[in-house]
């Protein structure tokens, strides 16, 4: 019986320290960007030497970054033909390689099909994404369904 009152006792005093804890001190800093990032997606052509390999244009706007940022595009295509057939692939940049000044950029990437080529014509689901982890919002993505040419 005693022990059945210690261990009541001891849960009711516990039960106080439960409450949610409440923030003290300064808020935190806003994030330095206010401006954000866009990323808008171009033209996606196939490589007419090789055809596993497209190259996609993308622009992109982003503003001064002191942290890490990157740009990553992939293309998914299903053959229209063949529905167990589809092929993928991405790129991603180096975080060096992307210019975050203010200013819309250019740039074009290779994509290479980790598993078939890609078919001139049939539908294809692009994406590219831009992150930069000191802005806010701390990414952005542009996807859009392309048909893809041979150039």
């Amino acid at each position: 019986m005693q022990r059945w009152i210690v261990l009541t006792v001891l849960t009711s005093a516990l039960t106080g320290l439960a409450a949610p804890a409440q923030a003290v001190g300064p808020a935190p800093a806003p994030a330095k960007d206010s401006a954000g990032i866009d990323v808008t997606l171009g033209d996606v052509v196939i490589d007419p030497k090789i055809p596993s390999r497209a190259r996609v244009s993308v622009s992109y706007l982003c503003s001064v970054a002191d942290e890490a940022r990157s740009l990553t595009v992939s293309v998914e295509q299903q053959d229209p033909e063949d529905s167990s057939s589809k092929a993928f692939g991405s790129s991603r940049t180096p975080d060096t390689d992307i210019v975050c000044d203010g200013t819309v950029q250019q740039r074009q990437l290779l994509v290479q099909s980790k598993t078939v080529n890609w078919i001139a014509g049939a539908d294809a689901i692009a994406i590219a994404t831009v992150s930069n982890i000191g802005s806010t919002p701390s990414a952005a993505a542009d996807s859009r369904r392309v048909k893809l040419v041979v150039g």
